[in-house]
């Protein structure tokens, strides 16, 4: 095959890529939820098992408010999930490809020297 052609595959490979804007978009808005480092402690601290809001408080050592306000964000755009029990609202994650994204960036930070 041709350098040209292969670069024309190359190119159409990458317009096939983004060809859908949409997730992109919506690609962006979780990088940018997840690209606060105290919003990714909670997904974190909930990687190990579902938690209510107190509990988070707790773990990260940081206020109730900054805690529900943290989950808030991150329930919007889906990373996570709540379920009421009680008078306790717990949290997890919502779906394991969340977690596979976490433990890929983990591999990626223990082989990055």
């Amino acid at each position: 095959m041709s350098e040209i052609s292969m670069e024309n595959m190359q190119i159409n490979n990458a317009r096939k890529a983004i060809a859908n804007i949409e997730k992109c978009e919506k690609m962006s808005d979780i990088f940018k939820v997840l690209g606060d480092s105290g919003r990714l402690k909670v997904v974190k601290a909930l990687s190990a098992g579902e938690l209510c809001a107190s509990d988070i408080a707790l773990v990260l050592n940081i206020q109730n408010s900054v805690a529900s306000h943290q989950l808030k964000l991150l329930k919007q755009s889906g990373i996570i999930a709540a379920r009421k029990e009680g008078k306790f609202i717990y949290y997890r994650i919502e779906n394991e490809c969340v977690k596979k994204l976490f433990e890929l960036m983990d591999e990626h930070l223990n082989n990055c020297k």
